[in-house]
């Protein structure tokens, strides 16, 4: 990581650091209602995670927070480089519907519906309409990491899932006294490694759009680490 060279580096492998970034990933959309949505994606949701989901309307996108109500395995695809992957049918529901985003959502269905859905069960309480085509959506989903290495302006992160170089991920650290920092993370390496016979990816991550608060609370952080050190 060449960018933080300029900085003292600390490892932290005797102190325990996690974070959470934010995942950008296509899904297929099936149907969508005013209450929630169905769709297809290449990983489980867990039911109850609450979501971010981005619809795409003429020239912009609309972003709907929802929860997880079902979730199940319902087959697999083949990737270009011919590994198969399982394939995802989950159901959400919308939550902390503005009468703003409630105004998009519907105008959202009523230029993409394609036909009403006959009703199955109780699970949904509004008409459903499948989507016509294209019929994708971009879903933001959290994911763990833990800090290996940190500097004052970047570190080095273990998580089981690649980024791809130069890409900027929203992240969240959380510190030693339960202070929390939010800032972009510009991927600059990314190597696969493997611990225990598992498999998992150390990734060099550039800190930028630190707020002035958040670069003195990991300020605060690393000077703490380093009393440690001199310990």
């Amino acid at each position: 990581m060449e960018n933080t060279r300029r900085h003292k580096r600390f490892r932290l492998d005797f102190l325990e650091v996690n974070g959470q970034l934010t995942f950008a990933s296509e899904v297929t959309l099936l149907d969508i209602s005013m209450g929630g949505i169905s769709l297809k994606a290449d990983r489980r949701l867990n039911i109850g995670g609450k979501y971010v989901i981005k619809l795409a309307d003429k020239k912009k996108l609309i972003a709907l927070k929802g929860e997880v109500a079902w979730s199940a395995l319902s087959g697999n695809k083949m990737t270009p480089d011919g590994e198969i992957v399982p394939l995802y049918t989950a159901g959400m529901k919308f939550i902390d519907l503005s009468q703003e985003k409630a105004a998009e959502l519907l105008n959202f269905v009523e230029h993409h519906r394609k036909e009403e859905v006959p009703p199955a069960g109780d699970r949904r309480n509004n008409v459903r309409f499948l989507i016509g085509e294209p019929g994708k959506a971009i879903l933001n989903y959290p994911a763990d990491y833990k800090v290996k290495v940190v500097s004052l302006s970047g570190m080095l992160i273990e998580t089981s899932h690649a980024l791809i170089s130069e890409s900027r991920i929203p992240m969240e650290l959380s510190l030693h006294d339960d202070s929390r920092i939010s800032f972009i993370g510009r991927v600059v390496t990314c190597q696969l490694a493997r611990k225990n016979n598992e498999e998992h990816y150390d990734i060099g991550i550039e800190f930028m759009n630190l707020t002035d608060k958040d670069r003195e609370v990991l300020g605060s952080f690393i000077a703490y680490v380093a009393t440690l050190k001199m310990e």
